[in-house]
C-alpha cells in the first residue's frame, strides 16, 4: 500500500469514527479525575473501529484514534514516558 493510500485509509477510519453517534457509547473517565470540577478526558471505545476522546465540559468535539494509536499513546504513558506526563508526576 502506498503512502497515499494507507493515509487515505487511515483517514476513512477517522472519519467513520467521527460520524458514529456518540448518544450511542459510553464515555469513560479516570478514577483518578476530581469529580464535578470539568477537569476530565473521557474515552468511548467504537468497536471494530478505535476510540473517541473528549473533555468533560466540550462534549461535542471528538477526538478519533484508531486502535493503534490509541494503545500506542497508553503504552506511552504506563512506561512513563516523561513527554505525556505531568510535570508533577
Amino acid at each position: 500500500m502506498t503512502n497515499d493510500a494507507a493515509r487515505q485509509a487511515k483517514m476513512t477510519v477517522l472519519d467513520e469514527l467521527l460520524a458514529t453517534d456518540p448518544a450511542t457509547l459510553t464515555f469513560d473517565k479516570s478514577y483518578e479525575s476530581a469529580g464535578g470540577s470539568g477537569d476530565c478526558l473521557e474515552v468511548a471505545k467504537v468497536p471494530g473501529k478505535g476510540y473517541l476522546l473528549r473533555h468533560s465540559i466540550l462534549t461535542d468535539r471528538l477526538i478519533p484514534l484508531t486502535e493503534g494509536e490509541y494503545t500506542a499513546y497508553v503504552r506511552g504513558v504506563q512506561n512513563g514516558q516523561s513527554s505525556l506526563l505531568p510535570d508533577s508526576l
